[in-house]
């Protein structure tokens, strides 16, 4: 067999040998360093790192040169047997650490000369003259390795005791017990004092009494410090000891014992005054608590009350357009439970006749809402232009020298006034004589508005009432009326020294009508007006706006105070949060799935950016309070959560990517 050949570039041993049938085969054994333990006597362990490739004969030679004797005299022994100089250091047994444990002891028969010194396991010899490592093999598992495999690893372990010289030391002449010098007990040294190699020291092992002396004045004393220089010692801190009246042990045990007792009721006592205020701060706590949850349970039922009769007085005396898309949700809301009995009760022909009712009542419903929407829309359009005439017949009004009201009353304002009690008195029901004189009055108070562009027509309306009223008995003139205050309004209005400005208008997509641009409202979704208020009203399902308008104005509520006037919350529509509360976030809580719209907010997702559709979430009240005092994100929410308010958040920008572009020169004060 051939001698084995070590590859150095990666510390593995090849060895070569035969087969049966005449082959050479080669095997890689992986070489390593391993713990090796010599017991030398029960209490005597030494411990070393050798190659697990080593043999016997080369770790006798290495101990028996630490020991200073022959490897001749040294055995290894392992379970009471010697082991053979030519075994490998990894044939033999090792523990369940991976480590390695002998027995060393000396040869019984003798070998050397007998003149010569006898040969001895000196461990002083072993540790004091080549200052050697100790050696410990740690264990690792494989659950607590990086890799999951388990390992050996051999940490040597460094004498670090630091060698200070032995400066002085003395023996006792009665117990003749010898003292060490105090620095080399103690250590490290102060170099400083025993640099000079003549300083030595006793304070640690014996303790003087020095007497002290209180002198009535400054005094010198006799040690010179340097050359003929004095010591000079003051009596600014010195101070007298009056004595007092003797005092036996007795005595003085009592008063110790005494004390003891005061002590022990003193501090009793500050325990019971402790418990006492504790027992009524938890109790006052207790209330407080109690206090506070019975105030928030009587607001909410509060709130929810006047949130009943809002919808109750919204239902009878519906009065803006979100009240009225109240309405159209209640009826569709009755319309499906309906849906639902007639489909669980009814099969057949029954069913459809069912049906067939349940149209007609929606249709009569239906047709009563619209008739008070229109009823509602004169009413406005009537208050409307009332405020419109009340304003322009008002003359203008300034504070001039010392506080003076001054008004300053123009022909055209007397003029408005004059007009606005005519057009009261047109729109008045009143018999056919007063009529008949109204008109006459208005036909001379038109001869002096030449200037009006519709006068004509004006004028033409007024005498084919008057024909009427004159030849016919019974004929319905309200048309007539209308188109007559519509003229009559407008005449009022104009003015011959204001230009008539130039009405921008467009052309609806959806209605083919072309209209004021004052009809058409800015989306933040929508690149260019194409839909008239109108038309877009009809592209949503009606449903309680009162409730997304509360949740716009609690965001604009927390941007001002968060002090953010540039904030996407101000350019937002009632609209884009109903957008956002039901095509994005689906109408519920992210955390907690809760689909009361009455309590869902949108607050900030990161709170150190500003809010915008990108950076929000849909959260209870409760919740939001919670998430603002929040300060790392991810430790808090998990990453499946985190990943979905992230794709939540790519559906809002590319929804309101119209946003920015609107905001740019936007700033709310």
């Amino acid at each position: 067999m051939e001698s084995p050949r070590v590859n150095s570039s990666t510390n593995t041993c090849i060895e070569h040998g035969t087969s049966s049938s005449g082959q050479f085969d080669e095997e890689i054994v992986q070489i390593e360093n391993v713990t090796v333990k010599f017991r030398i006597s029960e209490s005597q362990i030494i411990a070393q790192i050798y190659p697990n490739r080593l043999t016997i004969m080369d770790i006798k030679k290495d101990l028996a040169r630490k020991f200073e004797i022959t490897p001749e005299v040294l055995c290894v022994m392992q379970h009471e047997a010697e082991v053979a100089d030519s075994s490998l250091l990894m044939e033999t047994n090792k523990n369940e650490f991976g480590i390695y444990e002998f027995c060393l002891k000396l040869q019984k028969s003798s070998r050397w000369d007998s003149k010569s010194k006898p040969a001895k396991l000196d461990l002083n010899v072993y540790y004091n003259k080549f200052h050697l490592p100790d050696f410990i093999t740690v264990h690792i598992s494989g659950e607590d390795s990086r890799d999951g495999n388990p390992k050996d690893i051999v940490i040597e372990i460094q004498n670090k005791a630091i060698d200070k010289p032995e400066l002085a030391r003395y023996r006792h002449k009665i117990t003749g017990i010898e003292y060490v010098e105090a620095f080399t007990q103690t250590g490290p040294p102060n170099c400083d004092k025993w640099e000079n190699g003549n300083y030595s020291s006793r304070d640690t092992q014996t303790n003087y009494n020095y007497p002290k002396l209180i002198t009535p004045n400054n005094e010198t004393t006799q040690c010179f410090k340097d050359g003929s220089n004095v010591l000079f010692v003051s009596n600014a801190k010195d101070f007298t000891i009056t004595p007092r009246k003797f005092q036996t042990y007795y005595q003085k045990k009592r008063l110790d014992d005494k004390l003891k007792k005061i002590i022990l009721i003193q501090r009793n006592f500050r325990r019971y005054l402790l418990v006492r205020l504790i027992r009524r701060a938890a109790a006052e706590y207790r209330h407080m608590v109690a206090d506070r949850l019975q105030a928030e349970h009587k607001l909410n039922e509060q709130i929810e009350q006047i949130h009943i009769k809002r919808t109750d007085r919204v239902k009878q005396f519906p009065q803006t357009k979100e009240d009225f898309d109240l309405l159209y949700t209640e009826v569709d809301n009755w319309k499906k439970a309906e849906l639902k009995r007639i489909s669980q009760m009814h099969h057949g022909v029954a069913r459809i006749a069912e049906f067939n009712l349940l149209l007609d009542k929606e249709i009569g419903l239906l047709n009563g809402i619209e008739r008070q929407k229109q009823i509602i829309r004169k009413a406005m359009q009537d208050s409307r232009e009332e405020q419109l005439l009340n304003k322009m017949g008002q003359p203008i009004e300034w504070i001039g020298y010392k506080d003076t009201n001054i008004h300053l009353d123009l022909l055209r304002h007397q003029r408005v006034r004059f007009l606005h009690e005519i057009y009261k008195d047109l729109k008045k029901p009143m018999k056919k004589e007063k009529r008949l004189e109204l008109i006459s009055k208005i036909k001379n108070v038109l001869v002096e508005e030449q200037d009006f562009q519709k006068l004509p027509e004006l004028f033409d309306l007024f005498e084919r009432e008057k024909n009427i009223l004159i030849y016919t008995r019974v004929i319905d003139l309200e048309t007539l009326h209308k188109r007559q205050n519509f003229l009559f309004l407008e005449l009022i209005k104009f003015s011959k020294d204001r230009k008539p400005k130039e009405i921008v208008r467009n052309m609806c997509d959806f209605c083919k009508k072309v209209k004021p641009l004052s009809q058409f409202a800015v989306r933040t979704r929508e690149e260019k007006l194409n839909s008239c208020n109108a038309c877009y009203c009809l592209k949503f399902k009606a449903g309680n706006m009162h409730i997304y308008n509360s949740i716009l104005r609690a965001l604009q509520r927390d941007e001002r105070q968060k002090r953010s006037p540039h904030s996407y919350a101000f350019i937002m529509q009632v609209d884009d949060i109903r957008h956002l509360i039901e095509k994005i976030w689906h109408g519920y809580s992210i955390l907690s799935k809760c689909n009361d719209l009455q309590i869902l907010r949108l607050p900030r997702w990161n709170i150190r950016e500003p809010w915008s559709p990108w950076n929000c979430i849909c959260l209870t009240e409760t919740e939001t309070q919670n998430h603002y005092n929040i300060n790392d994100l991810e430790k808090t929410y998990n990453q499946k959560l985190r990943t979905e308010i992230q794709s939540r958040h790519v559906l809002g920008r590319k929804a309101f990517q119209n946003l920015a572009t609107l905001g740019e020169n936007f700033f709310e004060y």
